[in-house]
């Protein structure tokens, strides 16, 4: 009985001591996380006036501290970028995104340096991805459609704009705005297509009908759907209600 007791003793004091080691851990780790945060705001300073020579000592320091820190990785790419090592800051946007594929600021920035490098290919998988797995309004994908297209990534930009149009299925805005990218490439066939497509999402909405009348494009406003008519019940408990 003696020898089974001791026994539980001891099993007992290994318990605490895992779960102390396990809590020392946790410290540690949260200390390296608060660390690499601080060093990483601190680089950010000096990446503003142009010092990226001591902004890389200290994120070196912050991607020490914590290696799976994305911001880290992305202000260092920001740093090779800035001084012309576009292999490098290829690799650093890379790590930022693979460690948090929701940083919408190291996504783009992936995309672009992967296109300006001419991995063209290459940029429209990554937007691909990003905006799969993206969980966003209408409006949020057409900011990031408007965003390529002044960097002259157009395909990128229709990307973002059919994303949208996913997104949210009764919006017409997204399409209206494909059709304007068409027309200002003087293609009025594919205008047209995405303005009789917007219709169908929208036929009410403003401008549309009369826009399509004057590419010669007929169409018939359908009436708007009238509310059923409440029953005597409902009447009564609406009048209630009042």
């Amino acid at each position: 009985m003696k020898i089974m007791k001791y026994g539980l003793i001891k099993v007992k004091r290994l318990q605490v001591i895992a779960c102390l080691l396990v809590i020392v851990m946790v410290f540690i780790c949260c200390g390296c996380g608060v660390e690499a945060v601080r060093l990483t705001q601190q680089a950010q300073v000096y990446c503003k006036y142009g010092e990226y020579d001591k902004a890389q000592e200290l994120l070196e320091k912050s991607i020490k501290a914590d290696y799976e820190n994305p911001a880290s990785h992305y202000w260092m790419a920001r740093c090779h970028d800035s001084l012309g090592d576009r292999a490098k800051a290829l690799w650093e946007y890379e790590l930022a995104v693979r460690f948090d594929p929701a940083m919408e600021l190291a996504q783009m920035a992936y995309i672009k340096a992967l296109y300006n490098d001419n991995q063209v290919a290459k940029s429209v998988d990554a937007t691909v991805l990003f905006l799969k797995h993206k969980d966003a309004a209408a409006r949020d994908f057409m900011r990031l459609a408007e965003n390529f297209l002044e960097a002259g990534m157009e395909k990128h930009s229709l990307l973002c704009y059919h994303t949208g149009a996913r997104a949210e299925p009764y919006n017409a805005v997204p399409f209206l705005a494909v059709a304007d990218y068409f027309f200002s490439k003087s293609d009025k066939n594919k205008g047209v297509e995405y303005l009789v497509k917007a219709f169908k999402v929208d036929p009410y909405y403003p401008g549309l009908a009369r826009r399509l009348g004057e590419h010669n494009m007929r169409v018939d406003v359908p009436e708007p759907p009238l509310f059923p008519s409440r029953s005597k019940i409902e009447e009564e408990l609406y009048e209630l209600e009042l």
